[in-house]
């Protein structure tokens, strides 16, 4: 029996590259949006670090003023930042259903190809079985003939050899190896 061999394989690599693109795109998305929050963070992180120092008295009023301006912008551009990645969840929701169905498409393929496996090894196993069986048979039948006759090998049965036109049907009344001899005489007859 021949190997296995899927016929929709191109078409199953094809959605799982396909699958790998839509993820691939999602990732980078996703990243730029993690990349936003880590500088969100690093904001706060800052802003809270200078907050919690304190001033001595040294420390003038302008430094103070600068202090104060530079949180005020650090606070302004976390703001910035969280437009901007609030601006990436409708792109980024869009990217998820797209890859969501890429992977129903590939898995469709995939039950399909694993269905025709299944169905397969059963063929397999039925034809190697009924290979056995007839070995089998065929054995038992040797070993009995061998016990009635024993080595006298002209009471045994000969072997048949037909010869097949393939384009004839045979009705099943007729005998095999009688019909191609009978075939052969007329074709060698003229």
């Amino acid at each position: 029996m021949k190997r296995f061999q899927f016929r929709l394989e191109p078409v199953l690599r094809l959605k799982k590259i396909k699958e790998d693109q839509k993820l691939k795109e999602l990732s980078e998305l996703v990243a730029e949006v993690n990349q936003r929050q880590s500088e969100i963070d690093s904001n706060d992180t800052r802003i809270h670090s200078l907050s919690a120092t304190t001033l001595s008295g040294s420390t003038d009023l302008r430094e103070y003023s600068y202090l104060q301006t530079y949180m005020r912008q650090l606070l302004t551009r976390n703001s910035e930042l969280e437009n901007e990645i609030r601006s990436f969840d409708e792109p980024v929701e869009k990217k998820r259903t797209e890859v969501s169905e890429a992977r129903k498409e590939k898995k469709v393929l995939e039950l399909l190809k694993e269905n025709r496996f299944k169905e397969y090894m059963r063929s397999y196993r039925k034809a190697e079985k009924i290979q056995a069986e007839e070995q089998f048979l065929a054995d038992l039948y040797r070993k009995t003939r061998e016990e009635i006759y024993g080595d006298d090998r002209s009471k045994r049965d000969p072997k048949v050899f037909t010869y097949d036109t393939g384009g004839a049907e045979r009705t099943g009344t007729e005998d095999a190896g009688l019909s191609e001899l009978r075939k052969l005489y007329e074709r060698y007859k003229k």
